[in-house]
């Protein structure tokens, strides 16, 4: 995926190097390197520089604060060069070695096909990294001799400890307000949802005894009228309560309505 994303710098390809072998492949064993090769070199090697540097980086600002609660900051100062340090090594050298271990096992999902541009571009992407790495290390090294000249070490270690004892549960607090966090909202949730149930039920309860009760107050109407013309005819004859209604069964203007909001009247 590295090798990829190198497609993007290519707009870098102007850049200079600082040495004209890198631009034609670093030479190893008097034989050059052609650029799949040097790319695969540098990849590598970029990529074990920053996951090293993420480390450094981190033991190095634990020591700063370390120096700056015990007011040594003065005292200890800072490194005067950046390859002062045990594990020093020149960019130059590094890619040497990560080429000749490429040499001897190839990384088999780089292209054949890798351009000078492509070289120069992650060149200056992995000399960058290098650069940090070996900062950050002269850096390390530097606070460390500083402290144990100090005598100060054994302090510093305990120091480092309740400092990640109080990280650690700074860290689990927070996880617990979050979590606390989200199960009052959740709770909140279900509170308004089961609010919301309540209230379209009572409504839907309401319709439904309002049907309930226009339908029987339909039925007594109806039953009333009925029984009404049923005596009217046994009196004046077959037909005579719709003719003498004018064929409203319900009367001439009066008596139930219909539907819901009707009545009597």
């Amino acid at each position: 995926m590295l090798v990829r994303s190198i497609r993007s710098f290519t707009l870098l390809a102007t850049l200079t190097l600082a040495g004209p072998g890198l631009a034609q492949g670093v030479a190893t064993n008097d034989e050059p390197a052609d650029f799949a090769v040097t790319l695969g070199a540098l990849e590598n090697m970029n990529t074990a520089a920053a996951s090293k540097l993420q480390d450094a980086l981190q033991h190095q600002k634990v020591l700063e604060g370390y120096v700056a609660s015990a007011n040594l900051g003065d005292a200890c100062g800072t490194p005067s060069s950046n390859n002062k340090h045990d594990m020093a090594m020149s960019f130059e050298q590094a890619l040497k070695i990560a080429v000749d271990h490429e040499q001897a096992a190839p990384t088999s999902s780089l292209p054949t096909n890798a351009t000078s541009g492509e070289v120069r571009a992650y060149t200056t992407l992995t000399r960058s990294t290098w650069d940090k790495l070996q900062t950050a290390m002269a850096n390390v090294q530097h606070l460390s001799d500083c402290l144990h000249s100090k005598g100060k070490l054994d302090d510093f270690n305990t120091w480092s400890t309740s400092q990640d004892k109080a990280h650690h549960e700074a860290m689990v607090a927070k996880q617990k307000e979050v979590a606390a966090a989200g199960q009052k909202k959740e709770a909140e949730d279900q509170a308004k949802s089961a609010d919301q149930y309540a209230t379209w039920q009572a409504k839907q309860k309401a319709q439904h005894a309002a049907y309930l009760k226009h339908a029987w107050t339909r039925y007594k109407f109806d039953t009333n009228a009925n029984l009404k013309a049923y005596k009217y005819e046994k009196q004046y004859g077959p037909n005579s309560y719709n003719q003498t209604y004018a064929g409203n069964q319900y009367g001439d203007g009066g008596g139930y309505s219909g539907g819901y909001g009707g009545g009597y009247y």
